[in-house]
């Protein structure tokens, strides 16, 4: 059964049954499981205050995400068919497991941060290569 995005409970579940797929994924699983050295005890809050913040006003998160993502992509260059994959995934859990407002938003909120990251980053590229 389906349910609205609409407490923290739900922003945990949507969280965890997200990664729970990346982590599978044989597109950017390999990113999660083997570039990147994450602690997911720490990961998860993160994530949660993130979507949080987000999604329903409570202003937890305290972070920045795009220097996150351009200190990975020095790691591992990050192109538009990772983001694609993310997207992807992204939008599967949430046509599975939620409906409403909120739902919707979080994946308007998803399609513009892949804009706004693949954006930041071909920026850096061009930076760092002239």
């Amino acid at each position: 059964m389906k349910r609205e995005l609409k407490l923290s409970e739900d922003i945990q579940f949507l969280v965890q049954t997200f990664y729970s797929k990346v982590l599978k994924d044989d597109v950017i699983g390999y990113i999660f499981n083997d570039v990147m050295d994450i602690d997911w005890d720490k990961h998860f809050p993160i994530m949660y205050s993130f979507w949080e913040s987000v999604l329903l006003g409570k202003n937890t998160y305290k972070g920045n995400p795009m220097i996150k993502h351009i200190d990975l992509n020095m790691l591992e260059p990050l192109k538009e068919h990772h983001f694609d994959r993310w997207l992807l995934l992204w939008e599967q859990t949430l046509l599975e497991n939620f409906e409403g407002a909120k739902a919707e938003e979080a994946l308007v909120r998803a399609k513009g941060m892949k804009q706004l990251m693949l954006m930041k980053i071909n920026e850096y590229n061009k930076h760092i290569k002239a």
